[in-house]
This record gives structure tokens, sequence and C-alpha cells, in this order.
């Protein structure tokens, strides 16, 4: 049960990411926007765009959520104490993490030290997008904790050389 705490902010992420996936698409299909051309074709070049758009958006929500889901995985085996080997995939999974939320740690370094300086660094209009920045740090702070558990669990050998 503690792995669920120790996974809340991701979700609380990924439900951002749909979130924000959902608009887009509801945007994208709203075609109240955009005029039509006047040969007849109902296609403007706005709904081709935003479908590449739509395209992107989705497909890096796939992948992110690969790399969510082996950090979950990780997580829960380092937490039972059991091995976990990491693949081609899981390592491209964790890499993805780590390319998600290691640039927020060096913006978040930054806004401390502007903040250290007397400048204004937090937008409080918008909350949503403060606690999704308040949180983007933590998926590579567990993803490198549980990769050093999960060194650290690996078998050792423990065998003593001798000299001949």
């Amino acid at each position: 049960m503690s792995n669920w705490w120790r996974m809340a902010p991701i979700l609380l992420l990924w439900l951002d990411m749909a979130y924000g996936f959902a608009l887009n698409v509801l945007g994208s299909v709203a075609l109240s926007g955009s005029d039509l051309p006047k040969d007849g074709l109902p296609v403007a070049p706005e709904i081709a765009f935003n479908g590449l758009q739509v395209l992107a958006n989705g497909g890096m929500i796939l992948i992110v959520s690969w790399g969510f889901w082996c950090l979950w995985q990780l997580s829960r085996s380092v937490a039972r104490q059991q091995p976990w080997p990491i693949g081609v995939l899981r390592a491209l999974g964790l890499a993805t993490v780590l390319a998600f939320s290691l640039p927020p740690w060096w913006h978040w370094l930054w806004a401390l030290w502007d903040l250290l300086h007397g400048h204004i660094v937090v937008a409080w209009h918008n909350p949503r997008y403060l606690v999704v920045a308040l949180l983007m740090p933590y998926p590579a702070a567990l993803c490198l904790w549980g990769l050093y558990r999960h060194w650290r669990q690996r078998p050792q050998n423990n065998a003593v050389e001798t000299a001949v």
C-alpha cells in the first residue's frame, strides 16, 4: 500500500496529461473557429495541423505513460526486494521519465536562485499549472532513487579470490 502513496504524484501528472490531451482533442474537433474553404471541401489547413498536434500529443502521452509504468514496476520490485531485469524497453522507459522530469530540476534551481535575488518567480493565478510544476521533478528523483536501490539489491559475488 505504501507504493501507492509514492506513486500518487505520478498519477496526478498522468491525469493532468490526459486532461490536457482531452482538451487538445476537443479543440481540434471543434470547427467553429475555422473558416471552410470556398471550393466546397470540408477541410481547412487548421484541421490538418490540429490533427498533427493531437497525434504528436498522443504519441508523447503513450511514451511517457510507458515510462511511468516502468517506474511503477521498478518502485514496486525495489519495495518488495524482488529482481527486476532492466532490458532495452524498460531502460528506454526509465530514460523517458528522466528526460521528462530532469529539466524541471534545472528550472526550479534557477527559480530558487532568482527568488533569492528578489525576483518574483511563481505565478499564483493558475493553481493547476503550479501544482504540475511542483510535481514535475518528483519522477526523476523517484527513478534515480529506485535505480540506486535496485543497484544496491543486485546479487553480490562474494567469492574470495585466492592468490596462486
